[in-house]
């Protein structure tokens, strides 16, 4: 009885065809089910920054804060009303790019310290010259801008021609020996407080 159970059972698998898997290409895979794709219910609006209706000051080693601690220049002991955009190195070609954008902002309006990094990479002053000219005509665009102009060159070549577009742009100007060493603690403490009474 065992050995026709057996038998019948051979004979039962072997009429079965073989199981055959498809192609990889012709499987059917089961995919997860995807969420719907719905619109953000959130819509965000670019809201412009809002002007700064302060001052702006803009220069180079001295307006960067070179010399004082991290905070502690000159610019940044103004207070709020005064954004420092100062920095380290940097002449007046570098100064005339950015100004679109300083200026943008619409601030109140613009302590440029100017001089000492043009004469520290001994631009020649003919050149000098006419960026000063540049920058009197991009000015000129924003009447109402007020100006205090800090003039950092101690060469006659590079402060002369500062103290002349100061006159001509009727900006108030700070020139002399505030400027005459590098930059200290001290220094800047001094330069902070004429600066001050000049904005109030």
């Amino acid at each position: 009885m065992k050995r026709n159970i057996l038998i019948w059972l051979t004979l039962l698998l072997w009429s079965c065809d073989p199981v055959v898997e498809a192609p990889e290409d012709q499987r059917q895979t089961r995919q997860q089910p995807q969420p719907p794709v719905t619109a953000n219910p959130i819509e965000t609006e670019i809201i412009p920054p809002k002007p700064h209706q302060g001052w702006i000051a803009c220069g180079g080693r001295w307006t960067a804060g070179e010399g004082a601690d991290l905070g502690a220049g000159f610019a940044d002991q103004l207070g709020a009303a005064v954004v420092n955009a100062g920095i380290t190195g940097e002449p007046l070609p570098g100064l005339l790019q950015r100004l679109p954008q300083l200026l943008d902002r619409k601030p109140e309006g613009l302590i440029l310290e100017v001089g000492q990094e043009d004469e520290a990479l001994n631009a020649p002053p003919g050149a000098f010259q006419k960026h000063l000219n540049t920058l009197g005509t991009k000015l000129s665009g924003y009447p109402g801008l007020k100006l205090i102009v800090l003039v950092s060159a101690q060469d006659a070549a590079y402060r002369e021609p500062v103290a002349a577009f100061a006159e001509k742009q009727v900006a108030q100007l700070l020139s002399g020996d505030a400027f005459a060493s590098p930059p200290t603690a001290v220094q800047h403490d001094a330069l902070a407080e004429q600066v001050r009474q000049m904005l109030y």
